[in-house]
């Protein structure tokens, strides 16, 4: 449904989305502590966890300068800040965050850099993010299982699991044999297109895997072939952007005159990012929040817990959406953003030798 929006319409949705979804919290858990523990809030904490919002931009424009860098450009501080925010913006009112990359790809070719090695980097990017959820989100259940709070979550986190890790296989099959996973990929598509509803997508299907293996192929060559060191600074940049973005929750419970270990918190949220990467509603609206309250509703009495959603909320999405949106209408204007928003990187490898 989401596809077929204008850009204005998704923001409108967006923005009506999260107001629902903050009303529908507030009504689960305001009671009569719910106002005294607003006044108690120490100001002190709102500033540190500002201060952390800042320090995930900056470790986020460190990694993408580092990665451009490693490829022939080189990007000021301020053109990666716009870069970055205008990412979060177009990201978040898509699903899946599908409109943030082929923006990024057109803000580094503004700079001069080809589409193929665009491409590159923003693969690279959302690797490293991926890499530290899929192992630490496994890794992290298998010792301790008593955080996944049901039945229920304890069976998605399994599935979930498992498809991650046959996407992984099939990633590695690809990086090593391109052409052989194509294949794979095409006779188990012609067997699904025996059923009518995937008869007319299959040919769409194929195209678009195999642009991506290609696109992955050579992002992975580039890369780890030839620039190791750029790899290594990036990664250590992608470790402080999650330790500034996990210690969020932390600080905001210090803020709210409530205590809970900070090395659960970071598992909680490990957790919650793994079963989150794939969602499919705008910036993970609803799933996010839901998944908040049910893993910490064991540890925080409940008055706190919906002041504690939305303020976690606000500093590690809204407040970078807010500026995005900013940069969007300044420097594109919201028409020119029709164009990313419904838009995947296509591969474009021409200047794989540049």
């Amino acid at each position: 449904m989401l596809k077929q929006l204008t850009t204005r319409r998704r923001i409108a949705f967006f923005l009506l989305y999260s107001v629902v979804i903050i009303l529908i919290i507030l009504a689960a858990t305001f009671g009569p502590n719910t106002w005294r523990a607003v006044k108690q809030l120490q100001l002190s904490y709102i500033f540190v966890a500002l201060g952390l919002f800042c320090l995930m931009l900056y470790f986020d424009i460190l990694r993408l300068k580092i990665l451009a860098q490693a490829l022939g450009t080189k990007l000021s501080f301020t053109y990666s800040l716009k870069s970055i925010l205008a990412y979060n913006f177009l990201s978040a009112i898509t699903p899946a965050l599908s409109g943030g990359e082929p923006l990024l790809v057109y803000m580094l070719k503004e700079k001069g850099m080809g589409v193929g090695k665009g491409t590159s980097v923003v693969v690279i990017r959302g690797i490293l993010m991926i890499m530290f959820i899929a192992i630490g989100g496994p890794l992290i259940i298998y010792y301790h299982r008593e955080l996944l709070p049901n039945v229920w979550f304890k069976r998605m986190f399994d599935g979930v699991a498992l498809f991650l890790l046959v996407l992984i296989l099939f990633i590695l099959y690809a990086i090593f044999s391109p052409l052989l996973a194509e294949n794979v990929v095409a006779r188990i598509l012609h067997l699904l297109s025996r059923f009518k509803f995937l008869r007319n997508r299959t040919p769409q299907f194929i195209q678009t895997i195999d642009g991506w293996i290609e696109e992955l192929n050579y992002s992975m060559k580039l890369f780890f072939k030839q620039r190791k060191l750029s790899i290594f600074g990036a990664t250590l940049c992608t470790i402080g952007f999650i330790c500034a973005s996990y210690s969020m929750a932390y600080v905001i419970l210090k803020g709210l005159n409530f205590h809970v270990d900070l090395g659960k918190v970071f598992m909680i949220q490990f957790v919650l990012y793994f079963l989150l990467y794939f969602s499919p509603t705008p910036g993970g609206s609803g799933i996010a929040e839901g998944g908040f309250y049910v893993f910490f509703a064991p540890l925080v009495p409940q008055y706190i817990l919906g002041i504690l959603i939305i303020l976690w909320r606000f500093f590690t999405i809204y407040l970078g959406v807010i500026m995005g949106g900013a940069v969007i209408v300044k420097s594109f204007g919201i028409e020119q953003m029709e164009g990313f928003a419904g838009e995947k990187i296509k591969p474009v490898l021409e200047d794989a030798n540049e």
